[in-house]
């Protein structure tokens, strides 16, 4: 996304764990800005110390003079098994509440104040698992549904107050990322990998940053084959579609 950005021109302060990658970003992000001058800069942050959100939004204003566009598109998806109430599973549920939800409020709550003033843009980064529940991922799929919940009410409370702030769902499958690859090979198998048909990220991406920018209301990326089906099957009958799901996965 921010490769996309940075092409049409955009100031950008990017944030992650990692500061050596994203002094390789925002290093290509200049390269491919189409002018000169353009301001990209990074913070290190771990969204588990929800403290340090603030940090974020106010160097992010600091740096560029303000703040006009805030996408939110970090998550953690733990490799535990089924939900067996263990403290494992509670442990996770903690560290991934605070990481997919909690930590995407207190970002865009800070950062509501200059949104307001700019009549800005907020995205969120949501998953087809809100719409397709998956065994082994209620943790992540209850943080999805929480962010859903959350920033559905802020957009209907943006339009009543008049704001001019924009709240872009965008709802994003199963996607050829390193992480996510890595995570489904360990979850289901090398075998069931080969017949996922899974979305280019760089079309993902650009599906995102187009639809914030045209102030869309909800996007679905592109995304592999199952995870359509199974959204289409579950507004028709959840519970075949649950039954797909365990043979598709699981058989």
């Amino acid at each position: 996304m921010a490769y996309h950005f940075a092409k049409m021109g955009a100031n950008l302060v990017l944030t992650a764990r990692r500061e050596h990658r994203l002094k390789e970003v925002v290093e290509r992000c200049k390269k491919l800005s189409p002018k000169p001058t353009a301001n990209h800069a990074y913070i290190v942050a771990d969204m588990r110390e929800l403290d340090k959100t603030k940090n974020v939004i106010t160097y992010s204003v600091d740096s560029l003079k303000g703040l006009d566009i805030l996408v939110l598109n970090h998550a953690r998806i733990s490799v535990s098994n089924m939900w067996f109430g263990s403290q494992q599973n509670l442990t996770d549920m903690a560290m991934e509440m605070d990481i997919n939800f909690r930590s995407y409020v207190q970002l865009a709550s800070h950062a509501l104040p200059h949104l307001l003033k700019s009549k800005g843009r907020i995205a969120f980064v949501s998953s087809t698992a809100e719409k397709v529940p998956v065994p082994g991922m209620a943790v992540y799929t209850a943080s999805k549904h929480a962010i859903q919940g959350f920033f559905g009410v802020l957009r209907q409370e943006m339009v009543m107050r008049n704001t001019g702030v924009s709240v872009t769902s965008c709802i994003v499958g199963g996607t050829r990322t390193e992480n996510v690859m890595e995570l489904f090979k360990q979850k289901f198998g090398e075998e069931k990998l080969k017949g996922l048909n899974f979305a280019d990220p760089t079309a993902v991406a650009l599906e995102i940053v187009k639809a914030t920018v045209a102030r869309q209301y909800e996007v679905f990326t592109s995304s592999d084959k199952w995870s359509s089906i199974l959204m289409f099957l579950g507004k028709i009958s959840p519970e075949f579609a649950d039954q797909v799901t365990l043979k598709v996965l699981f058989e």
